[in-house]
């Protein structure tokens, strides 16, 4: 059994751009969670569960559409915490402004993420920290600069593809990769030689800011595991197709299909997620290379990782772009599915130190389960959906240790809202699982304590709570089938400076009740 797993771990799934503190740019960067550290000990909670933090191409918002799987969004960078932006009297005159200030004043008072304007404003200013960087570094080779190509040369086998392919989207104004010049378009080695002589300046600026971002984000877990506080990512099924890591591993991916979900609770239709397939003759063939590098790299920035949308290594749903053709799995019998989703899951989780956790939500087949014990990965346990035979709920107290309990996921209604809407036969069901009462459920100010309570008696190893179910608020993260800005823009109300000031009340009783129900 892994190490993480001999010893109880409690705590929230708490999306990094929700996070607040006083002096961000509209969004949750590596400042906002270092300063989260703190309450997160106020609460009695020793890990952390974050989404998708790969960078996002422009105009987007939901963190499962990658440009990389190995990148990290710049828009997480805490700008003003760079040295190389301390150095600059010129940069600091600008944003200390009272234009530049007024700006950054109404992106933090939103109560939504603008990633838009966020985008905007940190790329511009990014790149002014970029250009007295190379000028006070770069081109007199200070010990900072020695550091950087360190990094570029630690990174070498995903960097160097990513930042050409960043600015070429740039230069092609963002157009899909599938129509750039032939020679761009197949990679080859003098197109490339050329633009790296062209824009040299530029194409090193993608790596500054995944070298500036990876800095803030070590330093930020190394006072996480300072106070005791492990990083749980999660590292969606698959990436973009327009991403950097399709265009440079054509081979892997199957641009003529695309994968997606067949009907369920979701969809009556299926899903249709618009991401390539696998070409899973090559991607087996180097013993799934590109799924163990990114787990290799995801380890120097987390101790725990989510598998996404797991059942879909086991068998993928598979939609043709050819209309005359129907949706289906890629491997119709049991034993061939078994067989695949066992070697990814050996492969993924012989590469690194970090546990795998298995997202096994939906329709599962049940040899997925009997494959995850076998190999002693946790998969999830969403209490309000875990029912014994009876229709009875069952008891969080039984749940295999091996799993990993929670309230509520990133995709579905928070604990109070499903308590407020959910049919009111199920509600005295629920209410009977976490009172021992069978009498008529009361509002879920008054029913919140009990619930939380019961989930925290799991047997898991792991018990996770959404930050919107241990305070009680209806906020969604996000809404499946549906587009607009309601979706990914979530923002926590409170400053993380302001945590301890305004919730001290509810932090007290909350890790009381964490403390009094941890076995």
């Amino acid at each position: 059994m892994h190490p993480l797993l001999e010893k109880k771990h409690t705590g929230t799934l708490f999306p990094l751009f929700s996070m607040r503190h006083k002096k961000d740019w509209g969004i949750g960067d590596t400042r906002s969670m270092t300063l989260w550290f703190d309450a997160m000990k106020a609460l009695n909670l020793d890990l952390l569960q974050v989404l998708p933090i790969n960078e996002m191409p422009p105009g987007v918002s939901c963190p499962y559409t990658a440009l990389s799987a190995f990148a990290l969004d710049p828009i997480y960078i805490a700008v003003d915490e760079l040295p190389e932006f301390r150095e600059s009297p010129a940069l600091l005159e600008e944003v200390n402004s009272r234009r530049f200030q007024s700006g950054l004043r109404r992106l933090r008072a939103s109560k939504a993420v603008l990633y838009n304007e966020v985008r905007h404003l940190k790329f511009s200013t990014l790149w002014k920290v970029y250009t007295h960087f190379h000028q006070n570094h770069i081109l007199k080779d200070s010990k900072l600069a020695a550091e950087f190509r360190a990094f570029c040369r630690s990174n070498s086998g995903w960097l160097e593809d990513y930042a050409v392919f960043r600015r070429l989207k740039d230069t092609h104004d963002w157009t899909s990769w599938t129509h750039w010049e032939e020679p761009l378009r197949r990679r080859d080695a003098a197109a490339l030689a050329g633009l790296h002589a062209r824009e040299e300046l530029q194409v090193v600026f993608f790596k500054y800011l995944q070298w500036a971002i990876h800095r803030q984000w070590t330093a930020a877990r190394e006072r996480a595991s300072g106070l005791g506080i492990k990083l749980l990512g999660d590292l969606p099924f698959m990436v973009n197709q327009e991403s950097s890591d399709v265009w440079a591993r054509q081979a892997e991916f199957d641009l003529n299909r695309e994968i997606g979900a067949p009907p369920d609770a979701f969809s009556e239709t299926g899903q249709r997620w618009g991401l390539p397939a696998y070409n899973w003759d090559v991607v087996e063939g180097n013993n799934f290379d590109w799924w163990r590098s990114k787990v290799k790299k995801a380890a120097e920035f987390y101790d725990l990782f989510r598998i996404d949308h797991m059942v879909g290594f086991f068998r993928t749903w598979v939609i043709p772009r050819d209309v005359s053709l129907k949706p289906d799995f890629d491997i119709k019998d049991e034993a061939g599915q078994r067989a695949r989703g066992k070697r990814f899951l050996r492969a993924v989780a012989g590469a690194s130190s970090m546990l795998p956790v298995a997202e096994d939500l939906g329709l599962i087949p049940p040899y997925v389960g009997e494959v995850l014990a076998e190999l002693n990965i946790p998969g999830y346990k969403v209490m309000r959906w875990e029912k014994a035979k009876d229709g009875n709920y069952t008891d969080p107290a039984t749940y295999h240790p091996v799993s990993l309990a929670t309230s509520s996921t990133h995709d579905n209604e928070p604990l109070a809202d499903w308590w407020d809407t959910v049919d009111g036969a199920e509600k005295r069901l629920f209410w009977k699982l976490v009172s021992g009462d069978e009498s008529r459920p009361p509002v879920f100010s008054k029913a919140r304590a009990k619930a939380l309570g019961s989930l925290l008696t799991a047997n898991s190893r792991i018990v996770i709570l959404p930050i919107q179910d241990i305070f009680g608020s209806k906020e969604r993260v996000n809404t499946p089938g549906t587009l607009g800005d309601h979706n990914w823009t979530y923002r926590f109300p409170t400053a993380a400076e302001d945590f301890l000031k305004k919730h001290a009340g509810e932090a007290e009783s909350f890790s009381a009740l964490v403390t009094e129900n941890r076995k």
